[in-house]
Parts: structure tokens; C-alpha cells; sequence
């Protein structure tokens, strides 16, 4: 069948999340270049004359796809925990905006990526989509760490980085498209910033903007209450509704947040195909609210996970949105049945990778897709008994249970080791930024 394979991970669970929701204990998986190639079951073999360049022996290990995180701000991670317990506006307007016009630089972004991304690899995220500024720069740092990225710069009315206003990031973001038209980790999207940073007209430039290059479009949506009031008094209408008018929902969009939302919201959201990244823990830190998830759900909107950055979040664990976001929408429908594990987990894999229009390539072990895949440890003390893997992952595991990443075929982390990045130098370089920071 394959006269060689690269890699063929053996003896561990397989969590596919494919269609069928097959579980595969005692499994294998082969990846020869980029791709899965062969997948089987214990007694299952490749032919005898298959060459195998590596193995791994995933005893004792859950194997399931990386996680893809919808929506985050990763050069900002240098802001981890600067300008905690204060309401959505000030943090923006007194602390973030303040700094970064400070310490914005094509260096800062860099080296804070680099920070970022180490996080996010530790946390099994293979896949990220990020708004944020100097991209170039951020994809430099996500070339040399091995991660499949979509980056968008921040669009806005007024400067910021180094944007001098709205026709600059749009100019800038046409650059990106044109320079990582044929990349294969890289894509980038139009990325409107929000409502209230953007004009009507900025809106429909990044439309037609998205429309020529066929590009996704990222934007904060109805994030706070104060959004949608402001919206309800200047526009006369939500948000949502608002965005739907002038044309953004005709394109392929993920709109992080979307905490407030009405009835008939939900319903254009659907009918427009809009995927939402929930962002529950920096909701419930900046007291933003929740998102109304059980109607979403219920009219059929793809539902996907998402961090948001360190800044309004402090970490990058999916595992631990994961767990948050099932207890507490448990919670607030009183019903312990909803959002099963089964059901939730679906939404860092193949809702997402649907979201980011790779779900042909991403999101699910199946044969001819990427060999983006993460092995989760379950050989300890917090881990064991295991009845069900998915309540597993949801409920009992943490990121530290993460052992191997592999991305695009290749192997960025192993045994808890990161082998495209040097994690001593990230450590020693962030206590160096931290000092900046505070001077």
C-alpha cells in the first residue's frame, strides 16, 4: 500500500472525530510527508515491505487532532496579566492602547509570537486564527515554530502599530494575501476589528476587500452590552443586524464572541452561516457576559473555541475553555445534560476546521487529511479510571497532560519537549520585556 511512512504512531487510543465519532483503541496512524496515509486497528498491519522512517509508542496515550483556537491575539502575549479586573472599556482605553502605541515594534511582535505560540503548541492548538498587527512579523515567528496559522491584521479608522489608518491596513493586508498566497502553513483574512473601530465605509472597503481574494473575514461581534446598546442608539439596530446589512455575512466570516445576541440574531446567523469562536473564560473575567449557546445550538450555528489573547485571558488552554464552557452553560439552562463532552469537542476540531474553510484538510483523523495531531498522557494518578474518552478530555485532563504535537507531519513537541523552539530563550527574553514594560 505505502512502500514508506515518515511516522507511525502505534498502541494508543484514537479519538477521530471523524463523521462517525469512531474511537480506535489499541491504534495506529501513519503519516508519510504532510498527510495521514493509513489508519488501523490493533491486528491491522501496513505491508510487510512498508519502510517506517520513525515510531512512536502511544501507550497509555489518547490521539486526536489538534486543536484549532478560532480567535486570538498572540503579539500580545508580553500583556499576560498587566491590566487584570477591570471592565472591557478601560482595559482597552486606559491600559492595552496606551502600552502597545508604547511598545509596538516589528521586534516586540516577533519575539511575544514566539512567546504565543510556544504557549499555544504546549496547549495543543496546531492551528490559530489571530487579529492583531505587524503580521508579517507574526508569521515570520509562526514559519519558525512549524504552526498553521491565519493572520489577519487589526483594521481600524485610527492608527495604531504602524498604520496610519484605515486605507493603510487595508493596503497592508492585500500585502499579506499576496505574500502568503501559496503558503502552506500561512493563510490570511480581512480582519475588521469591530463595530465601534470601524466605520460603515472601512466595513464595506474589507468586504470587497475579502470578495477580491477570497478571503476569510475575523471580527469582534456584540462582544459587550455596551457594544449592543451603542449600536441599538447610533445604528437602530443590533450589531448583528447591523452587519448583515451592509453585506459582511455574504462571506465566509468567524466573528469572535457574539455574547449578545437577540432571538432574530441567532437566526441571521445561521442563515448566514457566521461561525462564532466562544470565548467563555475572557467573557466571564471581563464579566462581558454569555453567550446565549444553547439557541445557537438549537437554530443550527456552527459553534467553535476559542482563547482570545492572554491579555483578557491569562492562558491558552482549549481544554480548559472546554471544560468552563460545558459547566457553565450546564449551569445556566439547569440541565447537566447539555453539551455533552461528545458534543462540545467537536467544537476545537471539526466545527472549527470548518470554520476556517479547511475542514477537508483539518479537524479529524481521517485518511488524506493533515497529520496535525496531538497524544494526550494518560498514565497518572488524575487521569485514571478512564470509561470515556471525551468526558476524559472535557472533565479530567488539563494541558499539562499533553505530550506530542505534531503539525503538517512533523513533530514540534515530544515528550512535553518543543523542538522548534528554545524554551529557555522565550522564558529569559519575556523577563526582559517585562521590565520594559513596567518602565
Amino acid at each position: 500500500m505505502h512502500d514508506k511512512v515518515d511516522l507511525l504512531i502505534e498502541n494508543g487510543t484514537l479519538v477521530c472525530m471523524n463523521e462517525t465519532m469512531d474511537v480506535i483503541d489499541s491504534g495506529w496512524l501513519a503519516i508519510k510527508g504532510s498527510e495521514i496515509v493509513a489508519i488501523g486497528r490493533k491486528g491491522d498491519s501496513l505491508p510487510k515491505e512498508t519502510i517506517i522512517v520513525q515510531k512512536i509508542d502511544a501507550k497509555n496515550k489518547l490521539i486526536l487532532p489538534g486543536f484549532i483556537n478560532t480567535h486570538t491575539h498572540i503579539g500580545m502575549s508580553y500583556f499576560k496579566g498587566i491590566a487584570d479586573d477591570l471592565p472591557l472599556d478601560i482595559w482597552l482605553n486606559n491600559h492595552i492602547w496606551p502600552l502597545e502605541r508604547k511598545m509596538i515594534t516589528s521586534e516586540f511582535v516577533y519575539h511575544s509570537a514566539l512567546h504565543g505560540i510556544a504557549e499555544l503548541i504546549k496547549n495543543g492548538v496546531t492551528t490559530f486564527n489571530d487579529m492583531y498587527f505587524e503580521s508579517e512579523f507574526l508569521a515570520k515567528a509562526a514559519k519558525e515554530s512549524g504552526i498553521r496559522a491565519i493572520l489577519g491584521e487589526g483594521i481600524m479608522d485610527f492608527p495604531a502599530a504602524s498604520h496610519s489608518g484605515a486605507e493603510d491596513y487595508l493596503d497592508y493586508t492585500q500585502k499579506l494575501i499576496d505574500m502568503f498566497k501559496d503558503d502552506e502553513l500561512i493563510n490570511v483574512a480581512v480582519a475588521t476589528h469591530s463595530i465601534y473601530t470601524c466605520s460603515e465605509a472601512t466595513l464595506k472597503k474589507a468586504i470587497q476587500l475579502a470578495e477580491k481574494n477570497d478571503a476569510m473575514i475575523h471580527i469582534h461581534l456584540a462582544e459587550t452590552e455596551q457594544e449592543y446598546q451603542d449600536s441599538l442608539k447610533n445604528n437602530k439596530k443590533t450589531p448583528t443586524k447591523y452587519l448583515a446589512d451592509i453585506g459582511l455575512f455574504e462571506h465566509n466570516v468567524v466573528a469572535a464572541h457574539s455574547v449578545w445576541l437577540s432571538d432574530d440574531d441567532i437566526g441571521v446567523l445561521a442563515d448566514k452561516g457566521v461561525n462564532i469562536a466562544i470565548n467563555t473564560e475572557s467573557n466571564l473575567k471581563l464579566a462581558s457576559g454569555f453567550i446565549p449557546l444553547k439557541k445557537c445550538l438549537e437554530n443550527g450555528v456552527n459553534l467553535t473555541t476559542a482563547t482570545d489573547g492572554v491579555a483578557s485571558n491569562n492562558n491558552l488552554s482549549i481544554i480548559e475553555e472546554l471544560g468552563t464552557t460545558a459547566k457553565v452553560h450546564k449551569a445556566l439552562n439547569s440541565d447537566p445534560s447539555f453539551l455533552p463532552a461528545k458534543t462540545i469537542l467537536r467544537f476545537p476540531t471539526i466545527n472549527a476546521a470548518k470554520a476556517i474553510r479547511k475542514g477537508d484538510k483539518l479537524g479529524s483523523l481521517e485518511v488524506g487529511k493533515k497529520g496535525d495531531l496531538i497524544m494526550i498522557d494518560t498514565d497518572n494518578i488524575e487521569s485514571l479510571p478512564i470509561y470515556d474518552p471525551y468526558s476524559q478530555i472535557v472533565y479530567a485532563q488539563n494541558s499539562s497532560h499533553i505530550t506530542d504535537v505534531i503539525i503538517n507531519g512533523k513533530i514540534v513537541m515530544f515528550n512535553k519537549q518543543l523542538l522548534t523552539l528554545d524554551e529557555e530563550e522565550l522564558k529569559d527574553r519575556a523577563r526582559y520585556y517585562s521590565k520594559l514594560m513596567r518602565e
